[in-house]
């Protein structure tokens, strides 16, 4: 005997559930990451600034007891020659204000530099855009919807937050995490 109820034919299978995403400006561009993804918005903490650091990575900050890399989404999609309203995501300097999303990246937590959060948004499967993946940098653009959040005309691009860096790119950035909580430990921990 299965242990699984009977189901009634005369159900037709329901409709997809819509798919919940967080939307965000960066260099002028509407971006977007699925809900799940992110852990929590935070405001721009003081940074560490090393020269050491790759140039995407807009410095270092602790939480919870963890070197956070600060990524600025700009620089690393190359949205930096975009116009974009906080500077600090573009590619110029951080802006007192400006917003980070917190992720978790290969199981550590890394936070993104954007210019504005504009909120969530339920994008249904028929609305849902499929993007070619060889037109992103490692298949970072998961898709798009229309932008009915930002209050411009167009599309919001999806991203696929395990594809922001490729290989290469993590190992540096897990090298450079591994350095800083070398350095932070001579100093006895200190943040």
């Amino acid at each position: 005997m299965s242990p699984h109820p009977p189901q009634s034919s005369s159900h037709s299978p329901s409709a997809p559930s819509p798919f919940r995403c967080v939307v965000f400006s960066v260099a002028g561009q509407a971006l977007a990451l699925p809900v799940e993804a992110v852990r929590r918005f935070l405001p721009l903490p003081r940074l560490d600034r090393l020269p050491t650091a790759p140039q995407p990575v807009e410095g270092v900050f602790r939480y919870h007891g963890e070197v956070v890399p600060v990524l600025r989404l700009g620089v690393l999609l190359d949205l930096a020659s975009g116009k974009s309203a906080g500077g600090a995501a573009g590619g110029g300097q951080a802006e007192l204000y400006a917003p980070l999303i917190l992720i978790t990246w290969q199981g550590r937590p890394t936070a993104l530099l954007v210019d504005q959060v504009h909120g969530d948004v339920a994008v249904e499967a028929d609305e849902r855009l499929a993007s070619d993946p060889s037109l992103s940098f490692n298949g970072c653009a998961a898709g798009a919807f229309p932008d009915r959040l930002t209050g411009r005309a167009g599309t919001v691009t999806l991203l696929a937050p395990d594809r922001l860096l490729n290989e290469a790119e993590g190992r540096l950035l897990d090298a450079f995490r591994a350095a800083e909580d070398r350095r932070l430990a001579r100093w006895g921990g200190a943040a």
